[in-house]
């Protein structure tokens, strides 16, 4: 009997919520937005992938221009002006959570001179679209639908006190934690179905694969809302006017969501510095520019201490040779090696350690996650530079021999010189560190609203 009544007055203050325009308009409003960032997210990942699948052909075009124009030509010449491409593709998940990629290169066109100069290379970008940032789903998800669950709720309890429906409904028999428990209940609910709802859109529109990401997605996307839910549930139980909850929820919407964000961000540039980002580059130019001053052959005895398989070949210290120019590339990339391991070191314990600011702050969490399993996020980035560097290095002990031999364009075999292979995407893994400190907050958070509800309910009974 109780539990047909209970069943009675959830679909009772259901029906009494959904009849608001401005829940419906609401609902509504946020689904488009959210059918925008699919659109914006597939167009960013649609429009990579179609210059990604451009560049073999541009490649192939390049490689036959450059050998044709050098015919005949040592086969050092041409390389100064050969280009090999390197690309990063974007997965699936980049159109739900675009992360980095917007600014991080995701294609990359090398030449055999010194490697450090030529990381950090990047397409045009309009300025003012990179400050205002981009309105994919996953911005949706953790941005706008924590706002609307404050809408939904900020005066369930409240703006029943204010109108004076709550003294009957407390003289009522039934529970008012549970009833509370209800209300707010049926607002989360609406919540997450629509949630769901852009979810499973997400999947249709963008063409993601049903697997693993979309589980840990959906885990931590549901735990993340839940999280706020508890957030809310406990401010409302602190007995304050509508007026006031709604002051102290939007206010610590801003704080989690960009007040302490871009402090952490802050403490973190000052606290983990990389000045090593300008000294590598000074260092890789000064080591090579350096080399033209002096001795040829100090220079060729460094680079047969790396590769002594070529102190045999025949080498004129009196003319200018190509075997010497490609030496004194590489003493350029070794004379930022340090500097450059310090960069890649820091970048890293700056993701580390935004990881760990994320277990205070649940907003971080959660997109330092969607930006993991999308494959958007700074440590895939640097995943990408260090396979071009790999790649990069392929291809110097490729041609070295061509070079070492003094023979002509047309005796390389170019139609078997090395090829970027992209990436195999790993299996993603299950974020536990991340899904446990958001399931903590949610128990500690909802812990305090149910003690302070009992104990609210309990004192004015």
């Amino acid at each position: 009997m109780f539990n047909m009544d209970y069943r009675s007055i959830i679909l009772l203050e259901a029906r009494q919520f959904l009849r608001g325009r401005t829940i419906l308009v609401v609902l509504v409003s946020v689904f488009i937005l959210g059918c925008y960032g699919l659109y914006h997210g597939r167009q960013v990942r649609d429009h990579q992938e179609t210059v990604i699948s451009a560049i073999p052909t541009i490649e192939q075009e390049h490689t036959a221009k450059n050998i044709s124009y050098n015919a005949g030509k040592p086969v050092g010449g041409p390389l100064y002006y050969q280009y090999f491409y390197t690309t990063n593709p974007p997965t699936p998940w980049a159109a739900f959570a675009i992360g980095q990629r917007d600014v991080n290169p995701y294609h990359l066109k090398v030449k055999m001179l010194a490697i450090e100069g030529q990381l950090y290379d990047t397409d045009l970008s309009n300025p003012v679209t990179l400050l205002a940032g981009n309105l994919d789903v996953a911005f949706v998800f953790v941005f706008l639908l924590p706002l609307v669950m404050i809408v939904f709720c900020y005066n369930t309890l409240s703006g029943e006190e204010e109108s004076g429906v709550w003294k009957i409904v407390r003289s009522m028999p039934i529970s008012p934690v549970r009833l509370l428990a209800m209300k707010l209940a049926v607002r989360f609910l609406t919540l997450l179905v629509l949630a769901v709802f852009l979810f499973f859109t997400a999947h249709v529109w963008l063409g993601l694969p049903v697997g693993l990401t979309s589980l840990y997605m959906g885990l931590v996307l549901f735990l993340y809302l839940l999280c706020w839910f508890s957030i809310i549930a406990w401010v409302i139980t602190w007995q304050r006017s509508s007026g006031m909850n709604a002051v102290i929820l939007v206010s610590i919407w801003i704080g989690l969501t960009i007040l302490l964000p871009g402090l952490a961000n802050t403490l973190l540039n000052s606290a983990i510095p990389v000045p090593e980002s300008f000294e590598t580059t000074v260092a890789q130019r000064q080591g090579y520019h350096e080399k033209w001053d002096r001795p040829v052959m100090e220079t060729m005895e460094r680079f047969y201490q790396v590769y002594p398989q070529y102190r045999n070949y025949p080498f004129s210290k009196d003319t200018f040779s190509y075997a010497w120019y490609y030496a004194m590339q590489l003493q350029g990339d070794e004379a930022a090696v340090h500097s450059s391991k310090t960069l890649f070191d820091k970048l890293g314990q700056r993701q580390l350690w935004a990881n760990r600011v994320g277990y205070l702050l649940p907003t971080i969490n959660a997109q330092q996650q969607l930006n993991h399993l999308a494959r958007t996020d700074l440590a895939d980035h640097i995943s990408y530079l260090t396979a071009v560097k790999d790649y990069h290095r392929e291809v110097r002990e490729y041609f070295y021999p061509y070079i070492f031999r003094h023979q002509v364009t047309e005796q390389a075999d170019w139609l078997h010189m090395p090829v970027f292979r992209p990436k195999v995407f790993a299996a993603v893994t299950l974020p536990y560190s991340s899904l446990l400190s958001l399931f903590v907050f949610t128990i500690v958070c909802g812990g305090l609203g149910w003690r302070r509800s009992r104990r609210l309910f309990v004192q004015g009974s």
